[in-house]
């Protein structure tokens, strides 16, 4: 049976029968798989710790007709997250991650950009960025990503720039101005708008605009959380672990 192989990255992992592990990863090539690693819950097993959430990995996996599961063969850790899950509040900030990820992503479609935006945040961290910060950043390329992100330049209904203050759609695909805004639910300040702006030219791994304060960094959380439980159509359960 020939064996597949990739580039990935391991989002979660469960027990599954006596001795082996459920694992989903995000493959370069193939985007989100779903496998069974055979003896992986045994001692001294050949994983290693190549299967920890959020390892980079090249992970070797051959399938079967009919079967949504593929076999995972065997693992090579290429990069380890180990040192991230020190801290609770990183540990919150992947878990919602892979949360989104899995959700939105279509089985077996492949996006790499969406595979080089997990990497990155992963280095990111790793080099010590703020998890607020790095959340944000996130979310932004991630409703990118998925073709989900509104316009927060242009008002929806007379199509003027915003130049203050505007207020998210009910339909969450644009911003209102403050003429035609009748719901003023979600608010964009200028402030959100200029932290949306930095995010889109800047890498994770930048110092963010020191001109921004913690609590624009939150707000901003609101208004695209507010996009991603609208197009879900559920709140993402790690959402309620999320504290910046």
């Amino acid at each position: 049976m020939p064996i597949d192989q990739s580039e990935a990255v391991i989002l979660r992992t469960q027990s599954f029968a006596e001795q082996d592990k459920l694992v989903v990863f995000f493959s370069r090539e193939k985007g989100l798989v779903r496998g069974i690693a055979k003896g992986a819950r045994k001692f001294n097993n050949r994983f290693g710790s190549s299967l920890e959430p959020f390892s980079v990995v090249r992970i070797f996996y051959y399938e079967k007709e009919r079967q949504d599961l593929v076999t995972v063969s065997n693992c090579d850790l290429l990069e380890s997250a180990f040192e991230l899950f020190r801290d609770r509040r990183t540990i919150c900030f992947f878990s919602y991650l892979a949360e989104l990820t899995e959700k939105f992503s279509p089985y077996r479609a492949g996006e790499e950009k969406l595979y080089r935006l997990l990497v990155s945040l992963i280095r990111a961290a790793r080099a010590g960025q703020r998890v607020e910060y790095l959340v944000r950043y996130f979310e932004y390329w991630f409703l990118k990503i998925n073709g989900i992100l509104p316009d927060f330049q242009t008002c929806q209904k007379c199509h003027r720039q915003i130049s203050n203050t505007a207020w998210l759609e009910p339909q969450k695909d644009g911003v209102l101005c403050e003429r035609c805004a009748r719901e003023r639910k979600v608010e964009l300040s200028p402030p959100l708008a200029r932290a949306i702006n930095w995010v889109r030219k800047n890498p994770p791994e930048a110092n963010p605009d020191p001109e921004l304060k913690p609590g624009d960094w939150k707000k901003l959380g609101q208004v695209f959380q507010a996009i991603i439980i609208f197009h879900l159509e559920e709140r993402p359960r790690t959402l309620d672990l999320l504290d910046f």
